[in-house]
């Protein structure tokens, strides 16, 4: 085939198999015909700030209810923040993962070492591997059923654009065509298109639901409690909800967005800080804090979600 009529061709082809591409990914992702499970009375915070921004949004709420609980505090000088733990002797009223989060504040600490391969995130892994698996049990999170299910889908359109190109390259080099830039900028373009659009999202559409289910059921929930911070002093305990203080229920399923105005801006501006020191760093450290908390509605998930999927690839942080 003449070589810009082969171009077209393989352009149409490449549009065609992406579109069938998203469209397996759609139908792979059979979670929304499961029933939703009820909201449990032993409602974990920490577990759905896990199920909406990973690892990295765990690291966050803890922050918040060390602070709340006047065990650490974030001091704010211009653009720098620090923060720096109280002498607290009682700890009977942290749980055994703010206990580990508390250890690791043994000297003052910069809100961007929170996620950096030292920092309070790998301290906290193994939560977010307990959270990974149950999550992944109830069918809230992408797991490797899904994946392998998924994955004759994306291999073969890869091989149908991969050998299409290879195809023509070699025919057109055995022709003495040695004009094939462009059919190798289609191929190398098609490739990362279909990469792209093939990368399953790291909520499942269940858990997606189930996430939207919490943020709608706990809406009033959030607007008292950004009403309440607004008049309140720092490090004030709040009347529990189901066993859980609300402020820090509120934190785990909208984010930290919700703390704006309030009290505890310092929270806020100390993440904002983080974000900024990063933006130009490496996977880690950057997708670590560019999951900001200053989306408060985001359902995150995404991987971002939430952040959502924009920091999905980063190791499990966001997805």
């Amino acid at each position: 085939m003449y070589g810009p009529y082969f171009l077209i061709f393989y352009g149409f082809v490449i549009f065609f198999s992406v579109i069938a591409l998203a469209a397996a990914k759609n139908q792979v992702d059979k979670t929304d015909k499961l029933a939703l499970p009820p909201v449990s009375p032993q409602i974990d915070p920490y577990e759905i700030a896990y199920l909406r921004g990973g690892i990295n949004e765990v690291a966050r709420s803890v922050v918040f209810s060390l602070m709340q609980k006047g065990f650490i505090e974030i001091k704010t000088n211009g653009k720098d923040s620090e923060i720096i733990r109280i002498n607290n002797e009682s700890f009977d009223s942290l749980t055994e993962i703010e206990k580990n989060a508390l250890n690791w504040f043994h000297s003052s600490r910069k809100p961007v070492e929170l996620f950096a391969s030292y920092g309070l995130v790998e301290t906290l892994e193994r939560y977010g591997q307990m959270y990974q698996a149950r999550l992944e049990t109830q069918q809230m999170l992408t797991n490797d059923d899904l994946r392998n299910s998924y994955k004759p889908w994306k291999m073969t359109v890869y091989l149908i654009i991969l050998g299409l190109c290879l195809y023509k390259l070699l025919a057109a080099l055995a022709n003495g065509n040695f004009n094939v830039i462009f059919l190798i900028i289609f191929g190398f373009v098609g490739i990362l298109i279909a990469s792209s659009v093939g990368k399953l999202p790291r909520l499942t559409k269940l858990g997606k639901q189930h996430l939207e289910r919490l943020q709608l059921a706990f809406d009033s929930l959030k607007a008292k409690t950004a009403k309440s911070l607004s008049n309140q002093p720092a490090q004030t305990a709040q009347t529990t909800f189901a066993g859980v203080d609300p402020m820090l229920l509120s934190v785990g399923i909208f984010g930290g967005g919700i703390l704006a105005g309030t009290a505890y801006h310092s929270y806020n501006q100390a993440f904002r800080t983080a974000n900024a020191q990063t933006s130009t760093g490496g996977c880690g450290s950057a997708c670590g804090s560019s999951c900001s908390s200053g989306d408060s509605g985001s359902s995150s998930g995404d991987g971002g979600s939430s952040c959502g999927g924009g920091c999905g690839g980063c190791g499990g942080g966001c997805s």
